[in-house]
């Protein structure tokens, strides 16, 4: 079990109930659909998701204990803030660990904090992940590192485990702490507002046609270009400007209806553009 000397929970027992599996059995009909299961939360009665039997649940509470059990198994530091929030009536479970005394400090007061997160569903939406980054701390939301350090993913049709994730949240502070030089570079890496539009375009809000004509969500493209700006006037004319550019469009999502969900899009469409040729080449 928990020991709660350093975790935070959000309340209405968002995420600490029991899921029992049922037969689907149609409204008029006496039999259940065969190869379906239903998810039910016994503390409401409530639906959480219809599922095939391939699905393999795996609990909140398993997660929540067994992502706990990592941080302290890889003894890396002992001042961490763990907080859990269930999400959407229960059926999604996001976990933040932020480590106070693991920082660096890439420009003099912009500091950055080593983290790991951790995810699951009932409702199918997310997969079981562990992943850890960095936590730019200039502004309350906080800045998220789009490219994460290292992770674990896992389908809940697959056979889950949530074993190794201590090694990888290791594994990951020493990448952490090999960021910084990659951090150097590109405040040393000058570029213009035409470049940095161009990049946008192409590998951030290009959408998809059937014809050869290139569109984008003009919209999100108006965002980023103004907060450019504010990264510009702030950071210079510079990839880190850029960079810290994407990561404050991850991270402040709360106009949206789900702005957690909208806030881990952003994050592996970001995390996929710095991969592209065209990051690399600016």
């Amino acid at each position: 079990m928990l020991d709660f000397e350093n975790a935070q929970f959000t309340g209405n027992n968002d995420w600490n109930f029991e899921v029992e599996e049922v037969p689907v059995i149609p409204v008029g009909m006496t039999e259940p659909i065969e190869g379906w299961k239903s998810l039910i939360r016994t503390d409401t009665n409530k639906v959480l998701h219809l599922h095939r039997d391939s699905y393999q649940k795996l609990s909140h509470d398993d997660v929540v204990n067994s992502t706990y059990d990592s941080i302290k198994k890889a003894d890396i530091s002992n001042d961490f803030n763990f907080e859990v929030r269930g999400l959407d009536d229960g059926r999604k479970l996001q976990i933040d660990v932020l480590f106070n005394d693991i920082v660096t400090e890439p420009a003099k007061g912009d500091h950055i904090k080593y983290r790991v997160r951790a995810y699951n569903s009932y409702d199918g939406s997310w997969a079981y992940q562990t992943s850890a980054d960095a936590l730019r701390l200039w502004c309350l939301n906080g800045c998220t590192t789009p490219d994460a350090i290292s992770k674990v993913w896992m389908r809940h049709t697959s056979q889950v485990s949530t074993q190794g994730a201590s090694d990888k949240i290791i594994s990951g502070l020493e990448t952490f702490h090999n960021q910084k030089d990659l951090w150097d570079g590109y405040m040393h890496t000058r570029i213009s507002k035409d470049t940095a539009e161009r990049f946008f375009k192409n590998e951030v809000v290009k959408q998809k046609t059937k014809t050869n004509e290139e569109k984008w969500n003009q919209r999100q493209l108006e965002n980023l270009m103004g907060q450019l700006n504010n990264e510009f006037n702030d950071l210079g004319k510079n990839k880190w400007a850029l960079y810290n550019c994407l990561t404050h469009w991850a991270t402040h999502t709360t106009k949206n209806k789900s702005p957690e969900t909208v806030t881990r899009q952003r994050e592996d469409l970001i995390g996929r553009a710095m991969n592209s040729r065209a990051w690399l080449e600016i």
